[in-house]
């Protein structure tokens, strides 16, 4: 300090006894949030750095309205409490919902265990609206008012399918009527992004944009069609569409069957030009069922298919309402229904009795027969079963063959008919060892067919064909080796020589290469022996036999058996083993012409 006559020195003390002060704030949160102490006071006065504080542990997760002190000391110790209020709101910030959602209940908006009423009411327009929704809830037990929020979002983009649209030739449409079943939670805008072309008479692809409220798009392809003929229903039938079906009798459709159910594009050339038609086929029509006129016999588990005919338009699935006893032969009746492919149905009952089958099939070409060590036995090849009521069955084969030992063995057929009638024949194979091998005797035959056969050729003309040569190869010399037919074939081809076995064995190489049916034949109670085969191509089995010497002149050319007769004893042969020949001569130009005009079977 500084006085009149001299500088004293002194102390100068600066204290600050004042305490901090501030205004208490009410602070409202959710249950759960942890609030700072600093956010329940405001307006804070001190002179120096002021630490604030809660002055005791708070419980801040029940809802509801609580005090709480707040602690403010300041560097010099000074002390002050300010008590403020803690408000723990009964709502929660925010709810998200997807557009389209069921609307929630104001328990979704509180906190567990707290009770409430919502002030505002969510509208359907809301929940299909995306955007952000203030609600107020009110609390019953203080009549507090809180306030949360409902934000509703749209994330899931639109659906629709495209459909093709027939419009009158100058016609317009806007993109939502190219499309069905367009389905979203919020409101649906279309535009074109392929739009179609009005001169245009074909069917064009087309594809539209679809967005939704919520930014989300799809793009859906369509179809548009132009045309003078629009859309047309046609009863289905049996035939090709004309323009009478389509109410425009000088037009003419290009092509087309109506016998199938469903919406089909079909071209129909006009006076003017060609356009398209829509033509969508119905059926309102109910099937027709007759009984089939034909004996008819027990045992044999008729399907309905196999018992009556069905007339309608379009496929028919049948089946029993009442089925047949299959067992019994006397007077009864049967219930059939038919649904054809519209749904149209029909039941019809029809008498029935049943003929009685005890006739066994006949077993055809089970004849002794030669086969080779180590090499696979067609059974079959020249084997098969008939019956008179049931035509071809089935045959098992029984057989204690030894592919790899040479020797006799005993092969026993059986074929049992749909009645139950069953027929059994035996026959002997002897297997011998191979010279000459299958491949090789492929081969040769398919270098002989290549010289003689040209494309153009029907069976019948391949058939003469093989007959005119084996009969101008094979001079007759009266021996071959009877036990190896492939030997016997290969000597026809190589040296042009042998007996009636050389010309059998070379014409069953020619037919097996080109799937003729044929089986063979050995002459029956003879001295001698002769072979030669029969041959079917549609029309009925005949006598085949190339064979040419001194003493046989004839041309056995698909011969009947009266025609054999002409050496009474030459082809007699056991005919109760092959199946019936052909009465009738075979007329070979006639047949060439049927097989030209796809009439044999």
């Amino acid at each position: 300090m500084i006085t009149r006559f001299r500088v004293v020195p002194c102390w100068l003390i600066v204290q600050d006894t004042v305490a901090p002060t501030a205004v208490p704030v009410t602070v409202d949160f959710p249950s759960g949030y942890e609030p700072t102490p600093d956010q329940f006071i405001s307006d804070l006065k001190d002179a120096d750095r002021v630490g604030v504080s809660f002055a005791q542990d708070y419980d801040f997760s029940p809802a509801g309205e609580q005090a709480v002190v707040i602690q403010l000391e300041d560097g010099s110790g000074n002390v002050n409490e300010v008590q403020a209020t803690a408000l723990v709101r009964s709502t929660v910030d925010r709810v998200t919902m997807e557009a389209g959602a069921p609307t929630p209940a104001v328990d979704l908006f509180l906190t567990e265990g707290f009770h409430g009423e919502l002030l505002d009411t969510i509208t359907d327009h809301m929940m299909r609206t995306p955007g952000e929704y203030v609600l107020r809830v009110q609390c019953p037990e203080n009549k507090r008012i809180f306030t949360t929020v409902l934000a509703i979002q749209d994330t899931v983009a639109p659906a629709a399918t495209g459909q093709l649209l027939v419009l009158a030739p100058g016609e317009t449409a806007a993109p939502e009527a190219f499309l069905t079943d367009a389905a979203d939670e919020t409101a649906l805008q279309y535009a074109f992004l392929q739009a179609p072309d009005p001169d245009s008479r074909e069917i064009q692809d087309i594809l539209i944009r679809v967005t939704d409220a919520g930014g989300n798009g799809a793009d859906v392809p369509a179809q548009v069609l132009y045309s003078s003929l629009g859309r047309v229903t046609v009863e289905a039938k049996n035939g090709l569409l004309t323009g009478a079906d389509i109410d425009r009798p000088e037009a003419e459709p290009e092509g087309f069957m109506a016998n199938t159910l469903g919406n089909y594009p079909v071209r129909v050339r006009l006076t003017d030009g060609v356009e398209i038609a829509l033509v969508t086929v119905v059926d309102t029509v109910a099937p027709v069922l007759t009984l089939q006129e034909k004996p008819f016999y027990t045992r044999h588990a008729y399907t309905p298919k196999e018992l009556v005919n069905v007339t309608d338009a379009t496929s028919v699935a049948l089946s029993f309402v009442q089925a047949p006893d299959q067992d019994s032969d006397q007077p009864q009746a049967f219930s059939v229904q038919a649904v054809d492919a519209a749904g149209n149905e029909t039941t019809a009952t029809f008498p029935l009795t049943l003929a009685v089958d005890d006739t066994p099939p006949v077993l055809y070409g089970v004849v002794n027969r030669t086969g080779y060590v180590n090499e696979p036995i067609a059974y079959l090849a020249e084997a098969y079963a008939e019956d008179d009521v049931d035509g071809r069955v089935d045959m098992t084969v029984e057989s204690g063959v030894l592919l790899s030992r040479k020797g006799k063995y005993t092969v026993t057929y059986t074929a049992t008919d749909r009645s139950g009638n069953t027929a059994s024949k035996s026959c002997t194979y002897t297997l011998v060892e191979p010279t000459v091998t299958d491949e090789q005797v492929r081969q040769m035959a398919q270098a002989i067919l290549a010289d003689i056969i040209t494309p153009d050729m029907v069976t019948a003309e391949k058939l003469k064909a093989v007959f005119d040569y084996v009969r101008g190869r094979v001079h007759y010399t009266g021996s071959s080796n009877k036990k190896d037919w492939r030997q016997e074939a290969m000597r026809g081809y190589e040296d042009g020589r042998g007996d009636c076995f050389t010309v059998y064995s070379l014409t069953r190489a020619l037919l097996d290469e080109l799937q003729v049916p044929y089986m063979s034949v050995t002459r029956k109670g003879s001295s001698t022996h002769h072979y030669w085969v029969i041959v079917n191509i549609g029309t009925g089995w005949y006598h085949f036999d190339p064979l040419i010497s001194s003493v046989h002149k004839h041309r056995c050319f698909m011969w009947t058996n009266q025609q054999c007769k002409v050496k009474a004893y030459f082809w007699r042969f056991y005919e109760e083993n092959f199946p019936p020949i052909a009465t009738e001569p075979f007329d070979y130009d006639a047949v060439v012409q049927m097989e030209r005009d796809g009439l044999l079977p």
